[in-house]
């Protein structure tokens, strides 16, 4: 065998010329052998999401069937210079499956996720285990571990499970988790609630719109990037968190602009700059079909000072209205609803008390996803302004 070994064209040779032998017979018997369950050859969940490089076939769970029932198999692998599979096959009898022959697109003849852009998912089609290309995937931001107020301190949970108790004097950054809360507003929560009341700490996508696993904290920035993970941050529980958008076609569907107009009576400065957050929030927010996008909330507002005596609220977020309308017109002009929380006013566009972060809302009720695009002229931080501009961009 080991001489053999040395001459790969006398191996592929040798077994060109056994399969042709024996493939009358293997043709004949092969009818009685079942096919593989592909879920059975599974080396990971059924759903989970993989990348380029991740084993997900188990070769030990890949049948084996006598030589005389495909013998084009050991063809097949003295090709592909596989002296293993040759090795075991003519001594046990019995050759593996080929991978190829029991898999589909997205996997290499070795079982590992191949020729995927973006994060792929393990499926079954067509009774074949594959791996998807994805086109465009979101989820849903979900609660993932809470802490539970109890007489002595909280209990961290994850579902139904405690994972540890902590008692009030131990609170610190090493035992309550604050990527979505500082240990200052978790102590404030605390303090003004009581045992049995419970907040989240840490948040999963669930949810997937194309039926992919729920992923834990820990796997969204592996999968998608550290981008998402940080967008989960500005975003309210339950919004639709787009993880991956693979469209080859942008189309311009509406476009406007609006004046950022001064007035003497407030603190223009301010003005601006509650203009600009707001333009900010909504800049390049992506709202996947038939869902409801949320602006980011990684923005704060000054409270600007209304002279007027009739007015209602004298400390207000003055300056969102023109961004707001903005806004407004251009999800009209898309054909969309116009934006929760505005107004069909024209100077006054959002709505009176309105939460600026949580209470505007964007519905796409189109069939494929949108990008809102908001910008204006003047500076950086919005001095100078004079024009806001907004775009709806359909991705298909």
């Amino acid at each position: 065998m080991s001489s053999f070994i040395k001459h790969p064209l006398l191996i592929i040779v040798a077994l060109i010329i056994i399969g042709a032998v024996m493939y009358p017979v293997g043709m004949a018997t092969a009818k009685y052998v079942p096919a593989q369950n592909p879920e059975e050859i599974a080396l990971l969940p059924i759903g989970d999401t993989v990348t380029n490089g991740t084993a997900v076939v188990n070769s030990n769970k890949v049948r084996k069937v006598p030589i005389v029932y495909h013998p084009e198999y050991l063809v097949e692998y003295a090709k592909k210079i596989q002296i293993w599979e040759i090795y075991s096959s003519l001594i046990s009898g019995a050759t593996p499956i080929p991978i190829k022959n029991i898999t589909g697109g997205g996997i290499s003849d070795t079982g590992k996720a191949e020729d995927i852009k973006g994060p792929g998912m393990l499926t079954i089609q067509d009774n074949k285990l594959t791996v998807t290309n994805p086109t465009f995937v979101w989820g849903y931001k979900e609660p993932y571990t809470v802490a539970v107020k109890t007489k002595d301190g909280v209990d961290i949970k994850q579902g139904n499970t405690t994972i540890r108790s902590v008692a009030v004097n131990d609170f610190n950054n090493e035992t309550i988790p604050n990527e979505y809360m500082s240990l200052t507003d978790f102590e404030k929560w605390y303090n003004s609630v009581n045992v049995g009341n419970s907040t989240a700490l840490d948040y999963s996508l669930s949810n997937f719109n194309d039926g992919r696993n729920t992923l834990n904290p820990d796997e969204i920035a592996k999968f998608f990037g550290e981008g998402v993970f940080e967008e989960m941050k500005t975003r309210p529980l339950k919004a639709p968190i787009t993880v991956y958008e693979g469209s080859e076609n942008q189309v311009v569907i509406s476009s406007t602009s609006t004046a950022m107009s001064y007035y003497a009576e407030y603190d223009n400065t301010a003005r601006a700059h509650n203009a600009n957050q707001l333009i900010n929030a909504w800049n390049n927010t992506i709202i996947p079909p038939h869902t409801v996008g949320y602006g980011s909330s990684d923005v704060s507002y000054y409270g600007v000072f209304d002279p007027d005596p009739n007015a209602t609220y004298k400390w207000a977020s003055h300056g969102v209205c023109p961004p707001g309308r903005v806004l407004r017109a251009a999800t009209l002009g898309a054909g969309l609803p116009a934006p929760t929380g505005t107004t069909g006013d024209y100077q006054n566009a959002i709505a009176p008390g309105i939460d600026i972060v949580t209470g505007i809302r964007v519905e796409n009720t189109r069939d494929y996803p949108i990008k809102i695009v908001m910008w204006s002229d003047g500076g950086a931080d919005g001095a100078g302004m004079t024009t806001i501009y907004a775009q709806i961009i359909e991705l298909r």
